[in-house]
């Protein structure tokens, strides 16, 4: 029989995976670290359960032909041409003067070769996109100015990954010119895209199109593997970058109609061998250089956090950003990306770099990304503080909102919170909406809507927009994590004063309940009961008899609408009903 010992290889990295991101999804953590953790503690220098080797290596492999095709199909020659002028301007300017600026201090004070210190420039110039943006769904920051440079910037770094992934091999030639070097590794780039376009122009919408019409999973899923590694082993065959055959796919891809479907179909497949690929990095960690070298890794992190966020914040003044978005962007941003992982692996094996400092740089990284959280949050209050100066400044709410009481507050001006301040406004209740998002404050006040900016969770605001004298509190942030510290930080405050939310299953409402919310509203809940109300309508059910039905749903026990919900018992909902 033959050798299946890679099984018991796999079979090691998929246990550890699983154990290791429960706990991090119970502690709040980042899963990219999770594997890092898990790679460390079975790897070589760990436990010693698992050494690297030929399967973790090639998984390895795949997990970066997959992340550059992900990335690849995020962007569109349209969505490029929208936001050009922070991709290009912004982000080309940053991973620019960063990576120039580090390559220098490599280069003049730590006496390091030309090329080393370029590679080194040019990985540690990136952020980590999958932390960053984790963080901004996190707080709902997606449609904030901070939100909206990040990812513009993110962007950026996406592309730069193109000219770095061709120019590495080239390095390690003997006599190297940079100059010449670079042109030739952009010509040979610009022809393999030719090639891959052309391919997929000709070939790739008609297939999806044929695959599509036979409605077959198999297939579709089959044809996308085709095109990421096909086009991987094309620009592997032609000297470059498999990786870079994979961004080219992506991009491909992201020109058909087909998009989404592809992007639903490699979604788990990506995340698990990107997991995957992060854990035999973290098989690599050394933890006696670690320890031996921990001052030096703690003082390089800060060193390249001040950096990178006196950059962007300098980027930012000079794009005329007030000041405090600048930090809390610059904070946000400061730490080193999962691709540095990839470039410094590719430099070793290219004899480009020593193990130890590849050692080094990568723990470097991971130390600045595990310290994402925290810089996010300070960022996020010092921004905090910056603008309550200015609100609080000249006490422009309290001249505005006066001594009013028996109003409501609704704070977030999200979707939801958009239709109760309508509401409230066409029934002529006098409210107070509070919003974080600056942009969205001024045009709604333009709107003629009674929206003020301020932050929920600083007393001073809520004492101004007169919480303590208001009928009930509505708090319709977009972020279910955001609404449910808002609550707990209301009723601890003010536990007089009557909080509403939502939240969106019913365990989470209990969740809420406990934190100090007097009513909430289940989105499922909700939903299933406005589609009942339409399907009795539709049968010629009265109104009253409706609406008496509806009630006696509402007025069950909570844990005996968990019963119908989940179907644990057998529960009838009519049953109930009967009873009530």
């Amino acid at each position: 029989m033959h050798d299946i010992s890679y099984l018991h290889d796999i079979l090691i990295l998929l246990f550890a995976s699983v154990a290791i991101i429960i706990v991090f999804k119970q502690l709040g953590l980042s899963p990219a670290l999770g594997y890092l953790v898990a790679g460390a503690a079975i790897g070589p220098f760990g436990f010693g359960v698992l050494t690297s080797t030929e399967t973790t290596q090639s998984i390895a492999e795949l997990g970066v032909v997959f992340l550059l095709f992900a990335i690849g199909l995020e962007l569109t020659f349209s969505r490029l041409a929208a936001m050009r002028k922070f991709v290009l301007g912004f982000g080309g300017l940053q991973v620019l003067f960063t990576s120039a600026l580090i390559s220098f201090i490599c280069y003049r004070f730590m006496h390091l070769a030309p090329d080393v210190s370029i590679i080194i420039g040019s990985a540690l110039a990136m952020s980590s996109t999958a932390i960053v943006m984790q963080v901004i769904a996190e707080h709902a920051e997606q449609s904030t100015r901070v939100g909206r440079l990040s990812f513009s910037i993110l962007l950026m770094q996406d592309l730069a990954v193109i000219p770095i992934l061709v120019l590495l091999p080239l390095l390690s030639k003997a006599d190297l010119d940079i100059g010449h070097a670079l042109g030739g590794a952009l010509l040979n780039a610009v022809i393999a895209m030719a090639v891959i376009f052309a391919v997929g122009r000709l070939l790739l919408r008609p297939l999806y199109r044929l695959i599509a019409e036979s409605q077959s999973e198999v297939l579709f899923l089959s044809l996308t593997l085709i095109v990421i590694l096909g086009s991987a082993f094309l620009s592997s065959s032609m000297g470059l970058s498999f990786a870079l055959g994979a961004f080219i796919a992506g991009l491909m891809v992201a020109e058909t109609e087909y998009k989404y479907r592809v992007e639903e179909e490699i979604l788990s497949l990506k995340s698990l061998l990107l997991g995957l690929f992060f854990m035999t990095i973290g098989m690599s960690f050394d933890f006696d250089l670690l320890l031996r070298s921990l001052p030096y890794i703690i003082l390089a992190s800060f060193a390249l956090i001040a950096l990178k966020t006196s950059i962007i914040i300098g980027l930012c003044k000079l794009f005329r950003f007030p000041m405090a978005p600048a930090i809390h962007a610059g904070l946000l941003l400061s730490q080193g990306g999962e691709f540095a992982f990839v470039v410094f692996l590719m430099a070793v094996e290219q004899k480009l770099m020593d193990v130890d400092t590849s050692q080094f740089l990568m723990t470097l990284v991971t130390f600045t990304m595990a310290l994402t959280p925290m810089l996010a949050t300070l960022g996020r209050k010092i921004k905090s503080r910056i603008y309550i100066k200015e609100v609080l400044h000249d006490n422009k709410i309290k001249r505005e909102i006066g001594d009013i009481e028996k109003h409501i507050i609704v704070i977030g001006f999200s979707k939801v919170g958009r239709i109760v301040t309508y509401i409230l406004r066409k029934r002529g209740i006098h409210y107070v909406t509070l919003e974080n998002n600056h942009r969205v404050v001024r045009i709604e006040k333009s709107n003629g809507y009674n929206i003020y900016y301020g932050d929920a969770m600083n007393l001073d605001i809520l004492r101004y927009i007169g919480v303590d004298r208001c009928e009930s509190v509505v708090v319709a942030m977009e972020d279910e994590t955001a609404c449910m510290s808002i609550t707990r930080f209301i009723h601890e405050n003010f536990p007089h004063v009557s909080v509403i939310t939502k939240s969106e299953t019913i365990n989470n409402a209990d969740r809420f309940k406990k934190v100090g919310a007097s009513y909430v509203v289940s989105k499922n809940l909700e939903t299933g009961l406005q589609l009942s109300h339409a399907a009795l309508a539709s049968i010629g059910t009265s109104s009253n008899e409706i609406t008496s039905a509806l009630n006696a749903f509402r007025e069950i026990n909570t844990e005996v609408i968990k019963d119908i919900m989940m179907f644990d018992d057998g529960v009838k909902a009519s049953e109930i009903l009967e009873k009530k």
